[in-house]
């Protein structure tokens, strides 16, 4: 029995004869779905990247509409919905999912500066989309479509920086020698201090570089540029005294400057004839740079030529991006404060004759920066102003002229009347010419700007008015000895000159892209 099975089975094993066609028929199915598969969830898969970056588009608009109300608006404008600015043909059916855009207020965020500010109360979007997919090949298997959705969140600041040109407007009135207890030093002093800060945020050159190459206060691949302005202004042939650190500072007390109180502050009116202060720029009457000029550039002949501009625009504050201090040899630098054994600037008027006037040194600022925007195209200007927003300059006192010709009496600029509204001006025209205006307000009172009879308006309103948005609005009400009430709607919380100023460095990034998952 055995004998006859082996010659059977070695048979059948060597017999090739037969049909393979039910077994490719059965492989063929497995083929054409694993086609089916392929092709249909590959594309798929191109429709959700696509529908993604539409996603972190429209999270990412959204972002840095904050803290408007507009930044729903401008999810929607943004998204791949019918209609909207990333719509694609390719793209279709695709809706807002409910309940998006959806506006956050991020612990994770305000831990970092990023505060939740009306109107929106939000310092993030997140943006969620859907789409149904039809698929071709699937229907083989009894899937006809496919439903896919994208989920974007962005945060209204945190990302890498537009190249900025800043113009610092500083308070350098005789007021600015009272102590600030709140800051704990002279307000001068207190304001230079919320310069470094900002100093020590922007990025002097470009990240990826180890050193910043530095030539004549600039650097090579320079990002952001800084310059100071101040009002009264100086004559030109004193003005480096703020950044050259070679005179001794004064001492007021010893020449009886404090004597009583005014109007003005906490310090005497001295007749013209006394001597000036030595150690410090000579204040001269204000001036009245054209509103509509490109450039700033008071000539240097004669030296008494009057000037707002303390330091050109520098970028040299720190030595690379990376660097935590102040670069001690930057000019910008020392008129900062920034340098041991340099008091920085200091107020150039010993009477307080001059009061305060801000629209000339706003207009010469302007120019100043669009001629920097010109030598630096893409880049942002912006101006940040610090006072208490009361402009009361007068045409003269005790005998020295401090509205000169051309300013007149009819309220428009250049003029002794209407001071603070020219003020507002002047900074809307700035706003209007692309310039973000940042204003602090440093002790603002509810009323003064006596110079404004119609209409009326106080310092408080003066500084939110000159701001181009309530958002870049602040105010220190907290300073000591000026009873302020002026607060802002807007930065509720920031009530020092220290958060301040480290809150506008922050403002200063734009919107960036962070994990959906962030509380």
């Amino acid at each position: 029995m055995n004998a006859t099975r082996k010659p059977f089975l070695r048979g059948l094993l060597k017999d090739e004869g037969g049909q393979m066609l039910p077994v490719m028929a059965a492989l063929l199915i497995g083929f054409i779905g694993t086609a089916a598969l392929s092709i249909d969830l590959g594309r798929a898969f191109v429709d959700y990247r696509e529908l993604q970056a539409s996603t972190d588009a429209a999270a990412l608009a959204a972002a840095q509409s904050l803290p408007n109300t507009s930044a729903t608006t401008a999810a929607a404008t943004y998204s791949s919905e019918s209609g909207d600015l990333n719509a694609e043909n390719n793209l279709t059916n695709v809706t807002m999912a409910t309940g998006y855009p959806k506006l956050e207020c991020l612990t994770t965020l305000t831990n970092l500066g990023i505060g939740c500010t009306s109107p929106a109360n939000a310092n993030a979007v997140q943006v969620r989309q859907q789409m149904t997919v039809k698929l071709y090949f699937a229907p083989i298997f009894g899937a006809k479509t496919l439903t896919i959705s994208a989920t974007s969140t962005a945060a209204m600041r945190g990302s890498s920086p537009t190249p900025y040109n800043v113009a610092m407007i500083l308070d350098a009135t005789l007021s600015q020698t009272s102590q600030d207890d709140n800051c704990g030093a002279t307000e001068m002093q207190c304001e230079l201090n919320g310069v470094q800060i900002l100093l020590k945020e922007l990025d002097p050159c470009a990240q990826s570089l180890t050193t910043c190459t530095i030539t004549n206060g600039n650097s090579a691949n320079s990002v952001d540029r800084v310059a100071i302005f101040s009002f009264p202004g100086v004559s030109v042939g004193t003005a480096d005294i703020d950044t050259d650190c070679t005179t001794g500072i004064p001492s007021p007390t010893s020449q009886n400057h404090y004597s009583h109180s005014n109007s003005f502050g906490n310090y005497s009116m001295l007749p013209a004839a006394t001597t000036p202060w030595s150690g410090v720029p000579t204040a001269v009457p204000y001036s009245f740079p054209s509103s509509t000029a490109t450039s700033y550039s008071p000539a240097s002949s004669p030296s008494t030529t009057p000037t707002y501009q303390i330091t050109p625009f520098y970028s040299d504050y720190r030595t690379s991006d990376t660097a935590s201090s102040l670069n001690t040899s930057s000019l910008l630098v020392t008129a900062a404060g920034g340098k041991s054994g340099c008091g920085g600037m200091l107020p150039p008027n010993y009477d307080g004759n001059y009061g305060t006037y801000y629209a000339g040194v706003i207009y010469a600022a302007q120019a100043a920066l669009t001629a920097e925007q010109a030598a630096y195209p893409g880049s942002q200007n912006v101006i940040i102003i610090m006072s208490d927003g009361d402009s009361n300059a007068p045409q003269s006192a005790n005998g020295i002229t401090i509205m000169p010709s051309p300013a007149t009496s009819n309220g428009s600029y250049p003029s002794w009347v209407n001071e603070c509204k020219q003020a507002v001006t002047a900074a809307q025209y700035a706003t209007g010419k692309g310039t973000r205006v940042y204003s602090v307000a440093y002790g603002s009172e509810t009323s003064g700007c006596t110079t404004d009879t119609s209409p009326t308006t106080t310092p408080c309103a003066t500084m939110t008015n000159m701001a181009s948005a309530p958002q870049y609005f602040y105010s220190d009400y907290l300073q000591s000895g000026s009873g302020s009430t002026c607060t802002s709607a807007d930065n509720p919380n920031d009530t020092s000159i220290a958060q301040i100023f480290a809150n506008i460095a922050t403002d200063f990034t734009v919107a960036r892209l962070i994990p959906n998952g962030t509380t």
